[in-house]
């Protein structure tokens, strides 16, 4: 790759064509239908949610979709729950832990998995624990309460109250919860048990005191029969020598039993990465800029991140459309210095700095 300090405009691009459009941007949503799967993660999603159902038996357990920052968690398992949606008695929730803090965190974590329920199952979880053991008054009155036009938001905090009002409360936490859960998923005998399946994401994006809050409600309150758990995270993130690097031993040791099982999102090809590359640059109206070998030099230093890659060519739009530096320089000429700039960055300020220069580097 050689590089070299523009000409002026006039001098580089006389004749420099105009930009074509329209243009548009790409967002970072993740993919929730499996029409709009761009990388061939719909057949690994399937075979995912038939291993789910057929396994309601043997829950409770946790499998971990692992995978680095932008290499697509959240699409697998929008697309595992797409899936899931047409099997059976099997229901989900969705749970971020990003947007937790602390003891919040857990709390949120076991009200989203008590909101499943209906009603009925709620009010009668609620009389189970003001009979048992007699807690405390506020408990019995929680439960006079609930006689009345409570909805499924009101049980679950009234709920909640009488689950966690002390420590002896917390201690038969599981044993509530699991009561809560058999009673839900008891279905007719020509019928399969319920299977809910609570996927968590972003993990990995949280504080040390908010990973293990989650994983606390995991292991500790909700490991029990009919819960089936997804959790989006970079399992070495996770790790001792990553973000949870001062837990004691003994966490991570705790931390080593949450998850059963994982599955390791695995990198693209090289033509699935390219033809991915296409459609996004289709897409942003930019496909007419990317030769074959802008679109392999895309791929190989993008680490194949579909993240990244969306990231430079929504980067591409912009400074094209927007920067006024680029008037008189051909399209390509974005794309190139901008791949640059994001691959190279101390050379291209290197580059950008030398006395004399005018406009952008003219890169390869």
């Amino acid at each position: 790759m050689s590089t070299s300090a523009p000409l002026p405009p006039d001098a580089a691009a006389p004749s420099a064509p105009p930009l074509h459009g329209p243009f548009a941007l790409l967002n970072d949503e993740p993919v929730a239908e499996p029409g709009a799967d761009l990388l061939g993660a719909g057949r690994a999603a399937r075979r995912l949610a038939g291993l789910l159902v057929a396994s309601r038996a043997a829950t409770p357990f946790t499998l971990a979709v692992d995978a680095g920052w932008g290499m697509g968690k959240s699409s697998l398992m929008r697309l595992v729950d797409a899936e899931l949606a047409q099997a059976p008695e099997v229901h989900t929730v969705w749970y971020n832990a990003w947007t937790s803090t602390g003891a919040d965190a857990l709390e949120g974590l076991i009200k989203s998995v008590l909101m499943r329920f209906d009603r009925r199952v709620l009010r009668r979880g609620l009389q189970r624990i003001s009979d048992r053991r007699a807690l405390l008054r506020a408990v019995r009155a929680a439960t006079t309460v609930a006689a009345g036009p409570l909805g499924v938001a009101g049980l679950v905090d009234e709920l909640w109250r009488g689950l966690s009002v002390n420590s002896q409360a917390r201690n038969g936490m599981r044993q509530a919860i699991g009561e809560l859960v058999q009673e839900w998923s008891e279905t007719a005998d020509f019928r399969p048990r319920r299977l809910l399946v609570v996927f968590i994401d972003d993990l990995d994006r949280c504080s040390d005191e908010n990973v293990l809050a989650v994983c606390e409600a995991v292991k500790v309150y909700l490991d029990v029969p009919g819960l089936a758990f997804v959790i989006g995270c970079d399992r070495s993130a996770l790790a001792p020598n990553g973000l949870l690097r001062d837990l004691s031993p003994a966490a991570s040791a705790f931390m080593e039993k949450i998850f059963q099982t994982s599955y390791r999102i695995p990198v693209a090809d090289q033509q699935g990465v390219r033809e991915y590359i296409d459609r996004c640059a289709r897409a942003v109206g930019i496909d007419q800029l990317l030769d074959e070998r802008l679109t392999t030099l895309l791929a190989e230093r993008s680490a194949r991140n579909p993240r990244r890659i969306k990231r430079l060519v929504n980067g591409s739009v912009l400074e094209a459309t927007l920067n006024p530096m680029w008037e008189g320089f051909p399209p390509e000429a974005v794309v190139r210095t901008l791949l640059l700039q994001y691959f190279y960055p101390d050379f291209y300020r290197m580059m950008a700095g030398v006395p004399g220069c005018r406009g952008p580097v003219r890169a390869m």
